[in-house]
């Protein structure tokens, strides 16, 4: 999304009302297990506060992923505030710091600064419901804490080894 700033980027107080909406392809795959397929709404203001640009928005996606518990697939609704203060490029080629976004003369381009800010704040863990329990790859069925019925040997996670010999010992303490 590229956006024509013109009316602002030289006119310190001037406003630009934003409403876009496209397709980020920087988000097709995020953190390999999310992906944002629909396009992205942004609705917002930029503000020319002297040398500096503001924008100020929300933006909006719809994003897929999968269960952690059960692997069902899941669509979300993703909302976030975008607050951030824009520097104009230097025509010298002089950097500015590699967090700070940038615009160049009368164009803004939008999708890293969306990108970005949507990626930096989804969820890292996803539950189709808030019941919704692990699922034994064996039989299929939920693992509760006295297993999941099926009459393989549960596997035991390696850290908590330690914690299993505990009750288990516990466990047979008191049938003596």
């Amino acid at each position: 999304m590229i956006i024509d700033i013109s009316a602002v980027s030289k006119v310190a107080g001037a406003r630009l009302t934003i409403s876009e909406s496209g397709i980020i392809a920087d988000l097709k795959d995020v953190f390999g297990a999310i992906s944002v397929t629909q396009p992205v709404v942004f609705n917002g203001t930029l503000s020319n506060q002297a040398r500096l640009l503001r924008l100020d928005g929300e933006a909006q996606c719809i994003y897929d992923t999968l269960c952690d518990c059960c692997a069902e697939p899941i669509h979300r609704v993703h909302r976030v505030e975008i607050h951030e203060d824009l520097l104009e490029e230097e025509p010298d080629g002089e950097k500015h710091d590699e967090d700070q976004f940038t615009y160049q003369g009368n164009w803004l381009e939008l999708d890293k600064i969306l990108s970005d800010n949507i990626a930096m704040t989804l969820p890292m863990h996803h539950r189709c419901e808030e019941q919704c329990q692990i699922i034994c790859p064996e039989c299929g069925e939920p693992v509760t804490g006295s297993g999941c019925g099926c009459d393989k040997d549960q596997r035991t996670d390696p850290r908590l080894a330690a914690l299993k010999d505990l009750i288990v010992k516990q466990q047979a303490d008191k049938a003596d």
